[in-house]
C-alpha cells in the first residue's frame, strides 16, 4: 500500500508539472506573438506619427495642438470617474480564463458593462460645467471658441465609446490575445490619420475635416473591436441576472475598485497634470514644445511596452499558478532586464533627441539640456517601476490607498512651488520627486512584504547594484569618447557618428558588466537565446 501510495503521488506530481509546463509554454508563446505583432505595428507607427505631427504642427499651428492637448488632459481628469473598474476586472479574469470558466467571465463582464453605463452618464453630467466654463478656460485662442467646443464634444465621444461599447476588450488583453485585435485597431487609426493629412493639405476644410475624421475613427473602432471579440469568443454574452444580484455576488470587485480609484487619481496627477501646470505657470505654446518631446518619449515608452508585451497578463497567470520560487525568479529576471533596457532607452534619447528635434521640426523647438535630463529621469523612474506595479496588480494589492494621495500631494505641491521659481524645469523636478517617494521606496516594500513575502532588503540591494553598474557604464562611455579626434566637428554626420559610438560603448559595457554581476541578467540572456534558436 505504501509503494502504491508513493507511486500515485509521483504520478500526480508529474501530471501537475506537465500541466504547469503547458501553461508556461502557452504564456511564453502568446507573449512572443504579442511582442512580434506590436513591434511591426510600432515601426509603422513611428513613421506615421512623426510625419503627421509635422503636418499637424505646420497646418494647425502650435496653439491648436496646445488646445487639443489641454482638452485631452481635462478629459483624462474626468475619466477618473472610471474608478479603476477596468483594472479590477482584468485582474479578476486571470483565474476564470485559466480555468475556462465562461460563466464567470460573462458575469464579470456584465458587471463591468453595468457600471460603465453609469460612468458614461456621469461623464456627460460632469462635462456640462466644463462646457459652460470654456470661455474662461480659453479666453483668447486663435482657433476660436467654436472649435474648442466641437473638439471637446468629439474627444468626449471617443471616451464614451470605450464605456458603452468597447469595454469587453479587457478580455482579449487578459487572455494575452492582443495580437489578434491590435492590427485592426491600427488600420483604423492610420486610415483616420491619412485622411486628416489629406484634408489639411489638399482641401479648404482644414481643422473641421480633421475633427470629423477623428469622430469617424471612433465609430469605426467600435465596429472593429466588437467584430473581433465576437469572432474570437462566440460564447460572449451579457448574463440575464439582475444587476443587484451580480454586484452582491462580486462584492470583492467593488472593494478592489474603490481602492484602485484612489490609485488612479494618483496616476492622473503623476502623468496628466504636467501640461495643465505648464499652461498655468508658463504658456500654452510651451505645452506644445513640451508635447513635442513627449511624442518622442511616448514612442520610446511604447517600444518598451512592445518589448515586454503581454507582461501584465503573463504575470497575472503566473501568480495564479501559486509557485513562489518560479514567481521570484521571473520577477528578478523581468526587473533586471527592464532596468537595463530602460537605461538604454533613456541614454539613447539623451544623445539623439536634440539633434532629431532640430532635423524634424526645427531648432527653435529644442529645449535646454537640463529640461531634457529631468524628462528622462521621470521617464526612467516610470519605466523601472512598471515591473513592481504589474506584480502588485497581479496580487491585487491595492490596499495602500494613502500612497497615491501622498504621491499626488508631493507632485502638485512641488510642481507648483518649484515651477513658480524655475518654470518648466521646476515642474518636471516636482514630478521626479513624487516618483522617488512612492515608486522607488514604498511600492517595492509593499509588494515584497504582502505579495512575494520576501525580505525587501534584497530588492534595494539589487537596485543599488544595478544603479552602480549602469552609472559606471554611462559616465565611462561619455568621458571615454569625449575627445574623439576623428569625429570632431558640429556637422550632423559628425554629431550622429560621435553619439552612436558613445551609445554602442554604453550598450556593450553595461551588458557585459550586468552579465558578470547578476544571475538574473544571465537568465534573461538564456531566455532570449532560446527564443532566437526556436525561431
Amino acid at each position: 500500500m505504501q509503494i502504491y501510495g508513493d507511486f500515485y503521488c509521483l504520478i500526480e506530481k508529474i501530471m501537475y508539472f506537465c500541466i504547469n509546463m503547458e501553461h508556461i509554454v502557452s504564456r511564453t508563446k502568446r507573449t512572443i506573438q504579442n511582442s512580434r505583432m506590436s513591434l511591426m505595428l510600432f515601426l509603422f507607427q513611428i513613421v506615421v506619427g512623426f510625419y503627421s505631427r509635422k503636418v499637424f504642427l505646420d497646418c494647425l499651428g502650435a496653439e491648436v495642438l496646445g488646445v487639443n492637448t489641454t482638452l485631452g488632459n481635462i478629459l483624462s481628469f474626468l475619466n477618473l470617474t472610471e474608478l479603476g473598474i477596468g483594472i479590477a476586472m482584468v485582474t479578476s479574469l486571470y483565474k476564470p480564463i485559466q480555468a475556462q470558466d465562461y460563466k464567470t467571465i460573462n458575469e464579470i463582464l456584465t458587471v463591468q458593462g453595468y457600471l460603465y453605463r453609469r460612468i458614461a452618464l456621469l461623464l456627460c453630467l460632469l462635462s456640462v460645467p466644463i462646457l459652460i466654463a470654456m470661455p474662461w478656460l480659453f479666453p483668447s485662442t486663435e482657433c476660436g471658441l467654436l472649435y474648442v467646443y466641437m473638439a471637446y464634444v468629439v474627444f468626449l465621444g471617443g471616451s464614451l465609446s470605450g464605456y458603452l461599447w468597447n469595454y469587453r476588450q479587457v478580455l482579449i488583453g487578459a487572455d494575452q490575445k492582443n495580437f489578434k485585435l491590435m492590427p485592426w485597431i491600427h488600420v483604423v487609426r492610420y486610415v483616420k490619420i491619412f485622411l486628416q493629412i489629406f484634408f489639411l493639405l489638399f482641401t479648404p476644410f482644414g481643422v473641421w475635416a480633421w475633427l470629423l475624421m477623428e469622430l469617424l475613427g471612433d465609430v469605426l473602432s467600435v465596429l472593429v473591436i466588437n467584430r473581433v471579440l465576437y469572432k474570437e469568443y462566440p460564447w460572449l454574452q451579457s448574463v440575464k441576472i439582475p444587476a443587484k444580484e451580480l454586484l452582491k455576488k462580486y462584492q470583492v470587485l467593488i472593494v478592489k475598485t474603490k481602492q484602485i480609484f484612489i490609485h488612479k487619481i494618483g496616476l492622473f496627477v503623476l502623468e496628466q497634470t504636467a501640461p495643465l501646470i505648464i499652461y498655468a505657470l508658463v504658456s500654452l505654446t510651451m505645452v506644445t514644445y513640451y508635447g513635442n518631446y513627449m511624442v518622442l518619449i511616448g514612442y520610446t515608452t511604447t517600444l518598451m511596452n512592445v518589448i515586454f508585451e503581454g507582461m501584465g497578463a503573463s504575470i497575472g497567470n503566473l501568480v495564479a499558478e501559486n509557485n513562489k520560487r518560479h514567481t521570484l525568479e521571473v520577477f528578478w529576471e523581468l526587473f533586471t532586464s527592464r532596468f537595463w533596457v530602460s537605461s538604454l532607452a533613456c541614454f539613447g534619447l539623451y544623445l539623439f533627441m536634440s539633434p532629431f528635434i532640430t532635423i524634424w521640426i526645427g531648432e527653435k523647438y529644442v529645449l535646454g539640456d537640463m529640461t531634457l535630463i529631468l524628462m528622462l529621469i521621470t521617464m526612467f523612474l516610470r519605466l523601472t517601476r512598471s515591473v513592481t506595479d504589474s506584480f502588485n496588480h497581479a496580487y491585487q494589492l491595492f490596499g495602500d490607498v494613502w500612497a497615491p494621495a501622498v504621491e499626488g500631494v508631493i507632485n502638485l505641491g512641488c510642481s507648483f512651488w518649484l515651477g513658480s521659481i524655475w518654470g518648466l524645469n521646476g515642474i518636471l523636478a516636482g514630478v521626479a520627486l513624487s516618483l522617488l517617494a512612492t515608486g522607488l521606496f514604498w511600492k517595492p516594500y509593499y509588494l515584497f512584504s504582502r505579495g512575494l513575502k520576501t525580505p525587501t532588503f534584497l530588492y534595494y540591494r539589487h537596485y543599488v547594484l544595478l544603479t552602480v553598474v549602469i552609472g559606471f557604464s554611462m559616465v565611462g562611455s561619455l568621458y571615454l569618447f569625449k575627445s574623439l579626434i576623428f569625429v570632431k566637428g558640429n556637422g550632423i554626420v559628425c554629431v550622429v557618428t560621435r553619439q552612436l559610438i558613445i551609445f554602442l560603448t554604453f550598450f556593450l559595457s553595461s551588458y557585459l558588466l550586468l552579465m558578470c554581476t547578476t544571475k538574473s541578467m544571465r537568465h534573461f540572456n538564456q531566455r532570449v537565446v532560446g527564443i532566437i534558436k526556436k525561431e
